[in-house]
C-alpha cells in the first residue's frame, strides 16, 4: 500500500501550534479560534493535516498549523512545510499571462488557432485567450491535449461557462511559447518570485519531495468511505501544468492573499501596472456552473456568501485539497490546505471562508461569526425512514433519530453517513460498495438505490426495467492515472449511474455508443463503451480518457 494504513484521526495526537505577525489581542483570539476550528475539522473529518493563514490588509498575518505533515514519522505539519494548492494555481497562470499583456507580447484577445495552432479543436477557431482564462472557451475538462481527430467543444466559444482543466493546460503553453521559458520557470519569474514567494515552487518535482508534506488518500478507491475512516500513503506525481502545478509554504500564501487584496482594490504590485490590474478583475464571464449567482475571470471565482462578495478558489489534487477566499471590502483573507486526496470528497472551504470572518469580526469589534458544523448532519432525517423492498425480497429498514440515521437489514443494525444529497454511506455489507442513494418526491423517500439495486417503499408502483444493452454495460472501470479514480457503471432503468468514491452522476443515452454525463446539453464531456468481449465493453472511455473493464 506505499506505507502503513493509518486512521485519520490520529492526526489530532500531533502538537497543533499557530503564530503570528502583527495585530492586538482581538486578533490573537481569532487565530486561536481559527486553530481550535482547524483541528476539529482534522478530527471530525479523518484529516491527517492542515496548514491555514488568515492576513488583513493593515499588516497582521496569523498562521495555523495542525495535525501531521507524516503520520508514521509523527512529524507535525510546519510552517516549512510545502502543500500542493491545487486549482488556485490558476489565479497564477492568468497573473502570468497578463503580465505578457501588460509587456504588449500577447493579447487576451489573441485566438488560439493563431496562438498554438499545432492544437486542433473542432468547433474552437474562435476560440481566445481570455476564453481559456475565464472557462467559457466550450472545451471539455479533463481530454488530453492530443488525441486522434483533436479536441472538441461543446458549445461555441464564449456562450457557456464550463471548468476546464484542458483550456489551462493550453494557456500554460501559450505563456510557455511567448515568453521562452518552461512554464514553471515563468511563473517563479514572473508571478511567485516578484510577490516574495521564495519557498514556493512552480512545479511538483520528485527532487523537492523532502520539502513537501506526504500526501494521504482513502485505502479504498472503488467504495464510499465514511469520515474519519482509514487512509494511506499517497503516490507522488510530478506535475507542470497551468491547471495546478504549484507548491507552497503557509508563510508564501500569505503574501498571495495580501497580494490579491491590493489586486482588488486596482494594484498590480510587481506583477503588472495598476491599470493591467483593474483590467485583470474587470468583467468576469457568469460561472453558473460554479453557483447560480457566481462570475470566474482570469482564475478567480467571484461568490456571495451570508450576503458577503468574495473572491475564491479552491484546489484538489492527488493527497492535496486547498481553499482560499479574500473579501476585498473588509480586507482580510485567509488560505487553507491539507494533506488529503480530493477523492476524499474535501475542500477546506469552510476553514478559509470562517477565518475571513473571524478577522473581520476582530477588526470590526464584532461578535465571531458561529463556524459550520465540523460533522455531517442530516437534514430532516424522516423523510428517509420506512421498509424498503428490492425485486428479489431482499429489504431493509431506515430508522430515523433527531439528526441520524441507521439501516435495520436482517437484525444487524448499521450507522449511515451523508456524503452528498440524499447519498449515504453504510457499513453493512451488503451495501459498503455501492452505498445508498434516495430518491425523494413531495419530502419523502419513494426509492432507493445500492449500485444498480432498487428497493421501493411501494412495491406496487413496479420496479423499473433495465434494457439488456444497457444492463451490459455495468461493471468496474479502472486505469493507473493516478488522477483518475476506479468508475462503477450501474444501471438504472435506459440510464446509467456512474459512481467514483463518494461521487455519483447520472448519464443519459445519445445513440448506441455515446452517452452524456449529466443533463446539459451543452457540455463538451461524453462516455462512451467499446471494445466488446462476451457482449460487455472492456473500455470506458470519458472525453478521451481511457479506463478498462476490471474485476467485472
Amino acid at each position: 500500500m506505499g506505507g502503513a494504513i493509518v486512521a485519520a484521526s490520529l492526526a489530532s495526537a500531533a502538537s497543533a501550534k499557530s503564530w503570528k505577525s502583527g495585530g492586538g489581542r482581538a486578533q490573537s483570539k481569532a487565530l486561536s479560534r481559527l486553530q481550535n476550528y482547524a483541528d476539529q475539522h482534522c478530527a471530525d473529518w479523518g484529516l491527517p493535516g492542515m496548514t491555514a493563514c488568515m492576513v488583513d490588509r493593515e499588516g497582521f498575518a496569523g498562521f495555523v498549523a495542525s495535525g501531521l505533515a507524516d503520520v508514521d514519522k509523527k512529524i507535525p505539519v510546519g510552517p516549512d512545510h510545502l502543500f500542493h494548492i491545487g486549482s488556485i494555481t490558476k489565479m497564477m497562470t492568468s497573473l502570468a499571462a497578463w503580465s505578457l499583456i501588460d509587456e504588449g507580447k500577447l493579447s487576451p484577445d489573441a485566438r488560439l488557432a493563431e496562438l498554438m495552432p499545432e492544437i486542433s479543436v473542432r468547433g474552437g477557431e474562435e476560440i481566445t485567450l481570455q476564453q481559456l482564462l475565464n472557462h467559457n472557451s466550450g472545451l471539455p475538462n479533463g481530454a488530453p491535449l492530443f488525441m486522434d481527430g483533436g479536441l472538441w467543444t461543446g458549445s461555441a466559444p464564449g456562450t457557456y461557462w464550463a471548468y476546464s482543466n484542458t483550456g489551462y493546460r493550453i494557456a500554460g503553453k501559450i505563456i510557455e511559447r511567448v515568453d521562452g521559458r518552461l512554464f514553471p520557470e515563468v511563473l517563479e519569474a514572473r508571478v511567485l518570485r516578484p510577490i516574495g514567494m521564495t519557498h514556493s515552487e512552480g512545479a511538483l518535482r520528485k527532487i523537492d519531495r523532502p520539502r513537501h508534506a506526504q500526501g494521504y488518500e482513502p485505502v479504498l478507491f472503488d467504495r464510499p468511505h465514511a469520515r474519519p475512516g482509514p487512509v494511506t500513503a499517497a503516490p507522488w506525481v510530478d506535475y507542470d501544468g497551468g491547471a495546478g502545478c504549484v507548491a507552497a509554504t503557509v508563510g508564501d500564501m500569505a503574501l498571495f492573499l495580501r497580494f490579491l487584496i491590493d489586486l482588488a482594490g486596482g494594484k498590480g504590485g510587481a506583477v503588472f501596472s495598476d491599470e493591467t490590474a483593474v483590467r485583470f478583475m474587470t468583467d468576469p464571464a457568469p460561472a453558473p456552473g460554479w453557483d447560480e449567482t457566481a462570475k470566474y475571470g482570469n482564475g478567480i471565482a467571484r461568490i456571495e456568501l451570508d450576503g458577503r462578495a468574495y473572491l475564491h478558489h479552491t484546489g484538489g489534487m492527488v493527497s492535496f485539497s486547498s481553499s482560499l477566499h479574500v473579501d476585498p471590502q473588509a480586507g482580510v483573507a485567509a488560505f487553507a490546505s491539507s494533506n488529503i486526496h480530493y477523492a476524499h470528497n474535501y475542500r477546506p472551504r469552510d476553514v478559509s471562508h470562517y477565518a475571513c470572518g473571524l478577522l473581520r469580526a476582530a477588526k470590526e469589534s464584532a461578535e465571531p461569526p458561529v463556524p459550520k458544523p465540523t460533522k455531517p448532519e442530516v437534514k430532516n432525517p424522516t423523510q428517509f425512514s420506512g421498509a424498503y423492498i428490492a425485486e428479489n425480497g431482499d429489504s431493509f429498514e431506515v430508522v430515523a433519530t433527531e439528526n441520524a440515521l441507521a439501516v435495520s437489514r436482517n437484525d444487524r443494525v448499521s450507522k449511515m453517513q451523508p456524503i452528498g444529497g440524499a447519498y449515504f454511506v453504510c457499513d453493512d455489507p451488503v451495501f459498503d460498495e455501492a452505498g445508498l442513494e434516495f430518491e425523494i418526491e413531495n419530502d419523502k423517500a419513494v426509492r432507493a438505490w445500492s449500485g444498480g439495486v432498487e428497493y421501493l417503499v411501494d412495491p406496487s408502483k413496479g420496479y423499473i426495467s433495465v434494457p439488456q444493452d444497457v444492463k451490459a454495460l455495468e461493471g468496474l472501470y479502472d486505469s493507473d492515472d493516478r488522477w483518475g479514480l476506479p468508475s462503477r457503471v450501474y444501471a438504472r432503468g435506459d440510464k446509467l449511474c456512474v459512481k467514483n468514491a463518494n461521487y455519483i452522476e447520472t448519464l443519459t443515452r445519445l445513440d448506441n455508443e455515446n452517452w452524456r454525463p449529466g443533463s446539459d446539453a451543452q457540455t463538451a464531456e461524453w462516455i462512451r463503451f467499446d471494445s466488446m468481449i462476451n457482449g460487455k465493453p472492456q473500455r470506458m472511455i470519458g472525453s478521451g480518457e481511457v479506463q478498462l473493464r476490471r474485476f467485472s
